[in-house]
């Protein structure tokens, strides 16, 4: 993870993270790593274990879960191990963000902490162990040179739980409901506890009437595009950057949400491409056709790619540039109503003397007063599923 910075978080989440007893950490990133999106995380900030000096007689020799550790247990015990034995008294390391639980004492030269409660996923945890005049000391009298820091980052929260919330929150096309007679537990603690460890319970459609193409593309307890767009979707709803993997400041602000009862308020469309002639945009809104209209898609030397997909940019008004198949580059300003759902392809409006069959370098065009009304029905997120072109046609 690239480096991150402290924010303030107000209402209801602020309650849930004085409760769990963390404070929220949001990982600030370059243009450069935005263009890199989902492909892997940074390692942590390096330990001064390894490059501490053995100034006083005293050092740490291992601290466990070590220094970069990814996929730590979210209620790891946290050893310290020292050269000599310590003194009867001596200053406890400390972890930040603060975990409830207790520090003991196994032999005379290692220390252990015992957490109570599980930590939220992805939380980075480190570990200081004081230096210095005033730091941890040995029995005789040696002591650090300067303070030790070490830190591991807790694994990832279920895909699983994810969609569970996200389906209570309305995100998604599917209902869920708990297992059994007694629902699960709702305090904090255990709303942290389930992230790792989900509640039974099963998935039901919302409407009877679900695109089967909708319902093809959706798998329980699978990363999958509809549970990613349903991501992005809550995200710009909430005002947080719209990752496509997941981060840190998601888990807290899920429960905050499931916790306050902050519900989608856009509801759910789904957007359907057809390739067959005349090709055509069908958008779906919370169990009805509110939509449809003529469209063009790409032409054989630059298609249309097929498969479902999620949009996860969007501009009113945008200028595209581009290099045409025969090599010579275009310039179109203010093409309208642009949302993009797979790298550059994106659904959008644009001036053409007819519809319906392949002319576009791989986008979804739109007749610009069809795009417009398309724009008030597709949001951040909107799963968008192109059908292939029907066998035996051809290309006009």
């Amino acid at each position: 993870m690239v480096r991150a910075v402290e924010i303030l978080v107000v209402g209801g989440l602020a309650a849930v993270l004085a409760l769990v007893g963390v404070r929220l950490v949001v990982p600030r990133r370059s243009k450069e790593e935005l263009s890199a999106e989902g492909h892997g995380r940074g390692t942590l900030a390096a330990s001064a274990v390894r490059h501490q000096t053995t100034t006083g007689g005293l050092r740490v020799v291992a601290i466990t879960p070590s220094n970069g550790t990814t996929g730590a247990a979210p209620n790891s015990a946290v050893t310290v191990r020292f050269s000599a034995p310590l003194a009867h008294r001596v200053p406890l390391p400390t972890l930040s963000p603060s975990v409830p639980g207790r520090w003991e004492r196994l032999g005379d030269r290692t220390l252990r902490f015992i957490p109570s409660q599980d930590q939220l996923p992805l939380t980075t945890v480190t570990v200081s162990v004081p230096g210095g005049p005033s730091g941890v000391h040995s029995a005789t009298g040696g002591t650090l040179a300067s303070t030790v820091t070490s830190s591991f980052e807790v694994r990832n929260g279920s895909i699983l739980r994810l969609q569970e919330l996200l389906a209570q929150l309305g995100y998604l096309p599917v209902t869920w409901t708990p297992s059994g007679e007694t629902p699960p537990a709702t305090d904090t603690v255990a709303q942290v506890e389930a992230l790792y460890d989900p509640p039974a319970g099963h998935f039901s459609w919302r409407w009877p009437n679900t695109p089967p193409t909708l319902e093809a593309a959706w798998q329980v307890g699978v990363d999958n595009h509809v549970t990613a767009g349903a991501m992005v979707a809550f995200e710009r709803t909430h005002g947080l950057p719209a990752y496509t993997s997941i981060r840190p400041i998601l888990w807290p602000t899920l429960l905050t949400a499931l916790s306050d009862g902050t519900t989608n308020p856009e509801g759910y469309t789904y957007a359907l491409v057809s390739q067959k002639e005349p090709e055509s945009l069908t958008l779906w809104h919370d169990g009805q056709v509110v939509f449809t209209s003529v469209a063009n898609t790409g032409i054989p030397q630059t298609p249309t790619p097929v498969g479902t997909f999620f949009v996860y940019l969007r501009y009113r008004s945008q200028t595209m540039r581009g290099v045409n198949p025969d090599g010579q580059p275009y310039v179109d300003p203010g093409v309208p109503y642009v949302n993009y759902f797979d790298g550059s392809v994106a659904i959008h409006g644009f001036v053409r003397a007819a519809y319906g069959f392949p002319q576009s370098l791989g986008c979804v065009e739109l007749p610009p007063a069809n795009a417009a009304v398309a724009w008030k029905w597709i949001h951040y997120g909107t799963v968008v599923t192109v059908l292939p072109e029907p066998a035996g046609s051809s290309a006009s």
